[in-house]
């Protein structure tokens, strides 16, 4: 089966244009993915993150509290894969790279302040995202934050297009360059 991309940058531009299209839609299927780490006991652990941003290498930015278990795997092991799925395009895009995580500076300073005020609450927690506690317990603020930004860049990207026929295609940078091979899907 032959892709419909005929190279490395056709197909970069085509990923550029569908997550544009997420800046005019709330609802864009882009906006929210499945966001996988693996623990320091090797046990893999997903959960659904929203992604703030993406830029030109497809780095792409997610907003957490800086106590958070994904914060703490990635830590350990600084690898990750966000995955993507739209239902009514039967699209999976999966992008897989190391992270890095900001914690203070311009960048988490500048992603801060556009945080609305009513959202920043939840990053004020006196205890860390997923501590146990008595289910008559108010969870309680403090003044201190702990935001981060965790940017995923990408070094490996998987499109798999469901239909008659289906369509899967890798891409990876390998020197600083785009490689495009076509899978079997």
């Amino acid at each position: 089966m032959k892709n419909s991309f005929s190279h490395p940058d056709h197909f970069i531009a085509f990923i550029h244009s569908i997550f544009a299209l997420r800046n005019s839609d709330k609802n864009h299927w882009l906006k929210k993915g499945v966001l996988t780490t693996t623990s320091k006991t090797g046990i893999p652990s997903a959960r659904m993150v929203v992604v703030r941003g993406i830029n030109e290498k497809i780095a792409l930015e997610i907003h957490t509290d800086s106590r958070s278990n994904k914060v703490l795997d990635l830590q350990v092991n600084p690898n990750a894969e966000i995955l993507f799925y739209d239902p009514l395009t039967e699209i999976q895009l999966k992008c897989f790279g190391a992270v890095k995580i900001i914690r203070s500076g311009p960048l988490a300073d500048a992603a801060w302040e556009k945080i609305p005020e009513s959202s920043k609450k939840q990053y004020t927690t006196l205890l860390a995202p997923g501590t146990v506690i008595e289910n008559t317990a108010v969870v309680e603020y403090k003044s201190q934050r702990h935001f981060c930004i965790i940017t995923l860049e990408t070094e490996v990207l998987e499109y798999l297009k469901l239909g008659d026929p289906h369509q899967r295609v890798r891409w990876s940078l390998k020197n600083g360059q785009g490689i495009l091979e076509s899978l079997v899907p």
